[in-house]
């Protein structure tokens, strides 16, 4: 395999990552065929003209040399690739900090070591945060009045995302959702941890 063609891979799982994009979608938003961009993307095409490189390079506002990493593209130095972790993961996270799979999201702004995402299982946060969107969170972010936050409640295995709502000496968790029958203020107690702040969502619509 050309070593040259394995790094325009590399590149482009990147700049695809970057923005949640499939291969499916890259080649029919620059025109190219699948199977092209696939072989692309997986660094086992032969020599790939510059005619498909152009359109995807062009795509990402990128230069050809850049896509080739002949030049740098300085958006990407600054990426970081985070684990998508479960739920129960997130319990002893900072302690493990090992995913038990290899899915990861793509962050380009400052995060601790200890970041991860999480993807939103339930409906106590809509219809602001739609459920299956994808959150970034680190632990070591102070959360403050409002902030969203990853909490694990005493009684529970699982943890919530809930809004963190401080007033006087207390703190309460609010969910989101108009249904108060499901999903109920929760006062924080002693015996309750915020495991992390959420700094980042990304919504994921359907239909």
């Amino acid at each position: 395999m050309d070593m040259n063609n394995t790094k325009i891979g590399k590149i482009l799982n990147q700049l695809l990552s970057e923005q949640n994009l499939r291969v499916a979608e890259l080649a029919r938003r620059v025109q190219l065929p699948q199977p092209t961009v696939q072989r692309i993307v997986a660094g086992v095409c032969a020599n790939p003209q510059t005619s498909s490189l152009k359109p995807i390079a062009d795509y990402f506002s990128i230069t050809v040399d850049q896509l080739k990493g002949l030049d740098p593209i300085p958006r990407l130095d600054k990426i970081q690739k985070l684990p998508l972790i479960s739920w129960q993961e997130a319990v002893h996270w900072n302690t493990k900090l090992t995913a038990s799979t290899d899915e990861h999201v793509i962050a380009d702004l400052p995060l601790s070591k200890h970041a991860y995402a999480l993807r939103i299982h339930d409906g106590a946060m809509e219809p602001v945060f739609p459920c299956d969107s994808i959150l970034i969170v680190d632990p070591d972010v102070k959360p403050k009045d409002r902030s969203y936050v990853i909490s694990l409640m005493h009684n529970a295995d699982i943890p919530i995302f809930r809004q963190m709502v401080i007033n006087g000496p207390d703190k309460y968790l609010k969910p989101l959702s108009p249904d108060t029958e499901i999903y109920k203020m929760l006062r924080l107690g002693n015996a309750d941890n915020i495991l992390a702040t959420v700094v980042q969502a990304r919504w994921n619509y359907t239909g």
